[in-house]
């Protein structure tokens, strides 16, 4: 009898092996599939043109990821001791992001459904789903949706697969880094997995993996102050969350009749009402299959929102403290001036990044002499990461670029002078990425 093994050719890990049918059974569902369609990175593309990997192949990144660390497990302590638990731990990763929506989380901003919601509904409700998974037991998709809301029964899956020392992280720090060209999300993934080992249920650290550990957090840190809060993706993200919402305005005041039918099912009643079958027709395709069909709406807002979004018109990023009540009524007025609604070429967004957290989410170390530690008591450097947050305002730039009083008035508020504007409207440095 021959045995079964599939190896796929990945740009982060070099190979994924996969050596059961089942796991290449659920690889081959509708649902996990759907996931080719809808990008990691979200409209990041539009700042860093190279972020156009899937969610499919992160999920596959995170899948072979934790198959490296139950390796290191069993070899270090023994777990996981039965082929359940193993099934359990691939398949969180595998299907940990099978829920995310078009654009993920802005999607999610228009429709207040979280993704997570979304997962539990698809791992239950899926027939082609719930079939593969009902083939190890009838409790396994419950018990699978219980890992991924945290319930407690598996303590370490859990921990292996949601934490601040995850698979999910592993992976997407490194391919995301990789796509979108920058250096300082990588790390020693191969070291940190040697480094792993548990203490009774609880994933700890190697002492000896202290500096391995650093340079993740490190990773992470910059990511999220350099990539994930780029303040052109943010822009970006506003942009679609405006087009969203108009266009629901818009359909159910009758004003459209050429609207993709995937989408009016999330304007005509309470997100129970929305099936799972539903849901899964809806991905990043449909969603700009959208866009262009706005484009030539008769609403002229609706209209110019989804050909800026389509053509890269974005709205200008514009760092700087909040508004104050007096500073958002005058560029209300401006707006208003210069032909754009306020309610939708206006908007502000604080980004904040935490650093670490170590209260309840702390990094278990295993000291030398068998004490459990917290990492934050044993490196100096993951104590000096202080959370940091910014301000952006996000407008069109023709309401800075101009040299009517109104316009004055708009670069008056924003704190902004003359020489700055040709520099793109940001108060920070531009970076390459933000030429349009």
């Amino acid at each position: 009898m021959t045995s079964f093994v599939k190896v796929l050719k990945d740009p982060v890990h070099d190979e994924i092996l996969v050596e059961d049918p089942w796991v290449w059974r659920l690889i081959n569902t509708a649902a996990l599939q759907r996931l080719r369609r809808i990008r990691q990175l979200g409209t990041s593309y539009l700042t860093f043109h190279g972020a156009e990997h899937s969610r499919f192949t992160h999920s596959l990144g995170a899948y072979e990821t934790m198959r490296r660390v139950l390796i290191q497990l069993e070899r270090e302590c023994g777990w996981p001791r039965d082929e359940r638990d193993r099934k359990l731990a691939l398949s969180a990763a595998l299907l940990h992001d099978v829920g995310h929506g078009p654009f993920s989380h802005t999607f999610e901003a228009v429709y207040p459904v979280h993704h997570e919601q979304w997962t539990r509904r698809i791992l239950l409700e899926d027939d082609e789903l719930a079939t593969v998974l009902g083939e190890v037991d009838d409790a396994f998709a419950d018990d699978l949706v219980g890992v991924l809301e945290k319930r407690g029964r598996f303590p370490i899956v859990e921990q292996l697969i949601s934490s601040q020392l995850d698979v999910d992280r592993m992976d997407y720090l490194l391919r995301d880094a990789m796509n979108t060209g920058v250096s300082y999300g990588r790390f020693e993934l191969a070291r940190l997995i040697r480094s792993l080992s548990l203490a009774g249920d609880q994933v700890v650290l190697k002492a000896s993996g202290l500096h391995t550990v650093e340079q993740y957090i490190l990773a992470r840190y910059f990511m999220y102050t350099q990539v994930y809060f780029h303040p052109v993706t943010v822009g970006s993200d506003v942009l679609v969350m405006q087009i969203l919402r108009r266009a629901g305005e818009v359909w159910q005041a009758g004003g459209m009749e050429d609207m993709p039918p995937e989408l009016t099912v999330f304007w005509r009643g309470s997100a129970d009402q929305v099936r799972v079958q539903d849901y899964l027709a809806i991905d990043e395709s449909t969603l700009v299959y959208a866009f262009h069909c706005f484009a030539r709406s008769a609403d002229v807002v609706l209209a110019d929102l989804a050909r800026r979004f389509l053509h890269r018109r974005l709205l200008a990023p514009v760092i700087r403290p909040e508004p104050t009540q007096e500073e958002w009524a005058a560029l209300r007025t401006a707006a208003r001036a210069l032909g754009f609604h306020p309610d939708y070429y206006i908007s502000g967004r604080a980004s904040a990044v935490a650093g670490y957290v170590y209260r309840g989410e702390g990094i278990s170390v295993l000291m030398a002499d068998g004490r459990v530690s917290e990492l934050s008591r044993e490196s100096k450097l993951v104590r000096s990461l202080v959370p940091e947050s910014e301000y952006r305002l996000f407008l069109p730039k023709e309401m800075i670029e101009g040299d009517t009083p109104v316009h004055e008035r708009v670069r008056s508020i924003l704190g902004m002078h003359a020489s700055r504007v040709g520099a793109g409207a940001s108060a920070a440095k531009p970076e390459p990425d933000d030429r349009p």
